[in-house]
């Protein structure tokens, strides 16, 4: 199974993403789609479970939960945009989900490409699909019993 990670798209569905997510099983948001067509767009790829950020429409904000708990080939994956925490902060993340015993916690706004692992657990935020203030990336999720890979995209 793969699975796109997008996050800050801000109403830019790039043809870049359309094709390196071609082949995926889904599509995770971790926020700030901004409108809902680019959500209806991101569905023409996958299916998307998606959250919230903090510069998308009412009509998301009511849509869409602040964070997600999801569980994908046995994987706990927390999903959260992250406006709540400093920017980028991996230790208030990691306090956060404490209760919930992620394997892995997916999140977005800084619009910066992150991937570390903290106590056993991957903090991954895919940067900024739309390509604001950052060289535009998303990531790809491949599960595959139990184990998990997790790797940037350029655009």
């Amino acid at each position: 199974m793969q699975i796109g990670i997008v996050s800050d798209t801000h109403d830019r569905v790039p043809a870049s993403l359309h094709e390196a997510l071609r082949d995926i099983d889904e599509v995770v948001h971790c926020g700030d789609i901004c409108r809902e067509h680019t959500l209806v767009e991101l569905e023409t790829i996958a299916p998307v479970a998606a959250v919230h950020g903090n510069c998308d429409t009412m009509g998301l904000v009511t849509r869409l939960p602040e964070e997600l708990v999801l569980d994908r080939a046995g994987l706990t994956i927390a999903v959260i945009h992250g406006h709540r925490f400093p920017r980028g902060s991996i230790e208030h993340l990691a306090r956060h989900f404490e209760r919930v015993g992620p394997d892995i916690v997916l999140f977005g706004h800084s619009h910066l490409a992150v991937s570390e692992v903290v106590d056993g657990i991957r903090f991954f935020n895919p940067g900024t699909a739309g390509g604001f203030g950052a060289p535009p990336s998303a990531g790809i999720l491949t599960l595959d019993n139990g184990a998990f890979d997790l790797a940037h995209i350029k655009l």
